[in-house]
């Protein structure tokens, strides 16, 4: 499912944009995403046909890539997994030349609007490592409260944080 904003097109990756997706990654996206390694080309696209195949089958993930709606480039990624019948997981990264223009707040925005929706989810869920500043404005800037802390598989801290989510009209 595609989603159109003014300056913003989110849409289901490809096989063919690995590459593409593959170059917005960076030390400090690794690092917040806690990945053992930097990926390689083989990673994303495995990643890009796991996700795929969620949205083929209705499945618990939907991964967006973030493009410009002028240009069509990637700047980015959103998604969402269902962890339960009310709350989904939200996500998001942008590549470094298209970081602190406040993309991943309006990428998110259109995600969790798809979340309420489609998903018919109540509440997003936010886990952001401490000290990854910008993503913990991003999580500010979306309303979202904090609302405690948890360890992660690779030994840092989360802080948790909760967006209350409506179906529009509701």
């Amino acid at each position: 499912m595609v989603i159109d904003s003014d300056t913003l097109r989110l849409r289901p990756p490809t096989v063919a944009d690995a590459r593409e997706w593959l170059a917005g990654e960076d030390d400090e996206m690794a690092r917040w995403f806690e990945f053992p390694r930097r990926s390689t080309l083989e990673d994303v696209e495995r990643a890009i046909e796991r996700w795929s195949e969620s949205w083929r089958l209705d499945g618990e993930v939907r991964c967006w890539a973030i493009c410009d709606a002028a240009t069509g480039a990637i700047v980015g990624g959103v998604d969402l997994q269902r962890i339960d019948q009310h709350d989904v997981s939200l996500a998001y990264w942008v590549a470094v030349a298209w970081r602190r223009q406040g993309i991943a707040t309006r990428a998110a925005e259109l995600a969790l609007g798809y979340a309420a929706t489609v998903m018919h989810a109540s509440r997003a869920v936010i886990k952001v490592l401490v000290g990854n500043t910008p993503s913990i404005a991003v999580a500010k800037h979306l309303n979202a409260r904090l609302v405690g802390t948890m360890r992660s598989d690779a030994g840092g801290t989360f802080l948790i944080f909760h967006r209350a989510l409506q179906r529009e009209g509701s």
